[in-house]
């Protein structure tokens, strides 16, 4: 009996019930609301107007169901298997260390499995960390690793069975069922994006290029010209095993996960300490921003941050005086966070108030706490930290270069990386103040189709209100976005916080008080909600990743053509040196920073770095040495894409050889090179782009002319001509 009710917890409401008689008048409520939010409504709406007819465009059934979606279908399950495989293997391994080694608790089952898994996420990455510091990185070892993690969460089961299912809590309403078709839509759109082929630009210079490049050299290995190789990547490691396991579908689906995973732990936050209804709504809230929402289709940073960080959130508000389990826990989950992206740092920090906050009852007990979170956070980022250490020497390149120095890299080039992180320059009061305008309405890059409901409902909120249980939420949610707003203004660097909005607003809408006009906020939310769904359904369908989803194109096909957000393919280029060229080929890329679909070893350079070509023939006498340049490097093939190299050179500089460099690389390719394969572009039936592969040789054969120079007659001139 005493097992039974040490694992077993009926979540209890922490929310108290607003009085019968509100403490602000009807009128005021109605008043503030409909005035402010309706004004942020309108604008909203005004800029962003949905276009109903292309709607029931996307919506027409006929195009999906072909027989082409049969033979896509057997892809599609091995992904959604060997993901499923993989998610489960962490959460098992999660669990264990969560019930048997820390012993926290208790927990419900919704609780215990969030929390396992973002737990056995966090130290599975750590895990395959160490093989690839080891230069173990290779199938085998990850699937023993998966497969040992699997049988301790098996073994955690049979020891430590879970808790009995608490009785259902919610009686849904008609609002209720709506909000729940609403995120099941959500959720059924994402899993499409999720399962089409990976265009996303960052994805393919660094979240998944970056750890494809140590899948290729069976490690972790330096990439002297990726200025991103260097940001923390332990998100990288999840994906380097899921490459290992089968494909970058599973690392899709794992990023895909994320989001159903922090879905599922805003919900056992709400239902714990609001209500079991108020948990639904604030995971309605937080998962249908649009810009959530893109994020869950590619493998990147934000939806696994999110995931880690909601769940720290949801140990730092178990934390109780004197106790340390939750305490280790919450700030575990938060390295995590820091671990993946550096704006992880934020959220931490939210969470380390909120334990505050949950412990001020014992001073003394705030004083040895502190620094104990602040160690245990630190545990995920320490690797990373030595490890730029190494390549860089500097522990926190590419920032703090001038204290450390620029490791290598040259200072206008980091200047041009964090104005771009930033978006924005000195913080000037007046921008700083509009800032939340600014990003609602899309007036901010990148920050298109954010939602009003932040803007319209939270500053009024206290009119409805919540009650004390909405402290930490805010104190949460605050620290976030007062951060974030000084550093950068970046929309989607923002979505830790989005769980601590919808959580204020979902607590804002229960209780008695205020009812009718609660029930009208409801129908406000639920309609901006499904527009954000819309409008992410709008942009799978323009973007055209469900056509490959469905089998109405193949995936080669699909990424072989520039569309939208993916210009300048050089894919098809990939696709011949990855079957064509011997295994120890070696290729340099020249004008892309895309490397991601490279299955033998490359030298790459982002738009932030030195260009190798240009460096290498600064070096060089002539163009034989630069040959023997290039040989020394191990480099046997080029490939150029034309279109891309024009586009970052005009952008970024990136060849900025002078004449006698640029001699010397013509010297060079008169002489020592041959082209294997090429392909024109045409959009319709117009040229567009080219991009070649071309083989070093030692000397041209006798009577041979050199191949068409596609950096000095079509590359260089293009960018000067724009010049």
């Amino acid at each position: 009996m005493a097992k039974k009710n040490r694992n077993h917890a009926s979540p209890r409401p922490a929310l108290s019930v607003p009085p019968e008689r509100p403490r602000y008048p009807a009128w005021l409520a109605w008043g503030a609301f409909a005035l402010w939010g309706g004004w942020i409504f309108k604008n909203f709406l005004t800029r962003f107007p949905p276009d109903l007819a292309y709607l029931a465009a996307a919506l027409a059934p006929g195009q999906y169901l072909t027989s082409g979606l049969l033979k896509a279908l057997p892809g599609h399950l091995a992904a959604l298997a060997a993901g499923a495989f993989f998610l489960l293997s962490c959460a098992g391994l999660g669990r264990l260390l969560l019930v048997s080694v820390l012993k926290a608790g208790p927990l419900d089952r919704l609780e215990e499995a969030v929390l396992s898994a973002a737990l056995g996420l966090g130290v599975f990455a750590q895990a395959v960390l160490a093989l690839a510091a080891a230069g173990l990185l290779g199938r085998w070892p990850v699937l023993a690793l998966l497969a040992v993690s699997a049988g301790l969460g098996a073994l955690s089961l049979r020891l430590r069975p879970p808790a009995p299912a608490a009785p259902p809590s919610l009686k849904p309403d008609f609002p209720d069922v709506v909000a729940g078709a609403v995120l099941a839509a959500a959720v059924l759109i994402n899993l499409v994006g999720a399962l089409s082929p990976e265009i996303f630009y960052d994805s393919l210079v660094y979240h998944l290029a970056v750890p494809n490049f140590y899948v290729i050299k069976r490690g972790l290995a330096d990439m002297p010209y990726n200025l991103y190789s260097n940001l923390f990547l332990l998100h990288g490691m999840l994906y380097a095993a899921g490459l290992e396991l089968l494909n970058e579908m599973v690392p899709k689906l794992l990023n895909y996960s994320a989001g159903l995973i922090a879905a599922a732990a805003v919900f056992s936050i709400g239902r714990r300490h609001l209500s079991a209804r108020a948990g639904l709504w604030a995971a309605l809230v937080s998962y249908t921003v649009t810009l959530a929402m893109l994020t869950s289709w590619s493998s990147g940073t934000e939806t696994l941050l999110a995931m880690f960080s909601v769940c720290s959130l949801a140990a730092a508000l178990r934390h109780e005086p004197g106790g340390r389990k939750f305490l280790l826990l919450s700030a575990f989950l938060a390295g995590c966070g820091m671990a993946v992206k550096t704006t992880g740092l934020f959220p931490a920090i939210g969470s380390g108030l909120v334990l505050l906050y949950r412990g001020r009852s014992d001073r003394r007990d705030l004083l040895r706490a502190v620094p104990l979170f602040a160690l245990a956070a630190a545990l995920p980022v320490l690797p990373w930290l030595a490890k730029n250490w190494v390549y860089r020497h500097n522990p926190f390149f590419p920032f703090l270069t001038s204290v450390f120095g620029p490791g290598g890299a040259l200072p206008q080039r980091l200047a041009g990386f964090m104005a771009e992180t930033r978006q924005m320059g000195a913080v000037q009061f007046k921008a700083w103040l509009l800032n939340p305008w600014d990003v609602t309405m899309g007036v901010l890059p990148n920050s298109q189709y954010f939602t009003p409901l932040f803007l319209a409902l939270l500053p009024p909120l206290f009119l409805l209100e919540p009650g004390a249980a909405a402290a930490p939420f805010w104190a949460y949610f605050l620290c976030c976005w007062l951060l974030w707003s000084v550093t950068s203004t970046m929309a989607r660097f923002l979505m830790p916080a989005f769980p601590a909005a919808g959580l204020l607003i979902a607590a804002a809408l229960g209780g008695r008080a205020h009812a009718a006009l609660k029930r009208t906020l409801a129908y406000a939310v639920l309609f901006f909600c499904a527009l954000g769904v819309y409008w992410a359904g709008l942009i799978l369908y323009s973007q055209g990743r469900w056509r490959p989803v469905f089998g109405l194109i193949s995936k080669d096909d699909y990424l072989s053509d520039s569309r939208p957000t993916y210009p300048y393919s050089h894919y098809a280029a990939i696709k011949f040196i990855n079957e064509r060229l011997p295994p120890g080929a070696k290729t340099l890329i020249i004008g892309d920073g895309r490397s991601f679909y490279m299955k033998k070893d490359f030298i790459v350079s982002s738009v932030f770095d030195r260009t190798p070509i240009v460096e290498y023939a600064a070096a060089s006498a002539d163009g034989d040495a630069l040959y023997a340049r290039l040989r020394a490097e191990g480099v046997t093939h080029l490939l150029i894409n034309a279109g891309e190299a024009v586009k970052l050179g005009r952008s970024y500089g990136m060849f900025y050889w002078d004449a006698g460099a640029r001699g010397v690389f013509d010297a060079f390719w008169a002489r020592h090179v041959r082209e294997v394969y090429s392909r024109d572009e045409l959009q319709g039936g117009r040229f567009f782009n080219r991009v070649a592969v071309y083989e070093l040789t030692d000397a041209p054969a006798p009577g041979a002319r050199p191949p068409f120079n596609l950096m000095r007659d079509a590359v260089m001139r293009g960018i000067e001509a724009a010049g």
